[in-house]
């Protein structure tokens, strides 16, 4: 093999997991009691101004409450015992452009749009079970989640 594209290939092996690795996405501002950052295999535990990547899923302890200011100012507070997953999250700042995803799987969770919502609503998306109490109020909601009913646990 020419030792040109060895160095290339050697480069690319090299490099990959890091450019593979998530981008941070928000700063964790508040935080009280156990939580627990999921990120791939490792679990990592919240500490404040830590910053959280995307596809990172949040565990709040029966005490444990956290809250996020996501680079595009949008916020976000899960309460005890929650369990959620940031989906996915892209935020251009000149253009004021992106979405926000997220997967609320158990507890509550308050969010206040950002930038990424001001012209398009549609580009902030909380998906969470059908039987889920949901409030909303401008740019404001909140979502419980309770799964207590779980099979087996009635």
């Amino acid at each position: 093999m020419h030792p040109a594209r060895k160095l290339c290939l050697s480069l690319a092996m090299i490099l990959a997991p890091a450019f593979a690795m998530a981008e941070p996405i928000a700063t964790i501002k508040k935080l009280s009691g156990d939580v627990s950052i999921i990120r791939g295999a490792d679990t990592l535990p919240a500490s404040l101004g830590a910053r959280v990547h995307q596809h990172d899923r949040i565990s709040t302890s029966a005490q444990g409450r956290i809250g996020l200011l996501f680079d595009d100012d949008s916020r976000l507070a899960a309460g005890p015992g929650s369990s959620l997953s940031l989906s996915n999250y892209s935020y251009d700042r000149h253009t004021r452009t992106g979405a926000i995803d997220v997967q609320v799987d158990e507890g509550t969770v308050s969010v206040i749009a950002g930038r990424v919502a001001e012209h398009n609503p549609d580009a902030l998306n909380v998906s969470y079970p059908a039987a889920s109490a949901v409030a909303i109020r401008g740019n404001t909601f909140s979502v419980k989640v309770d799964n207590s009913k779980k099979e087996g646990n009635d």
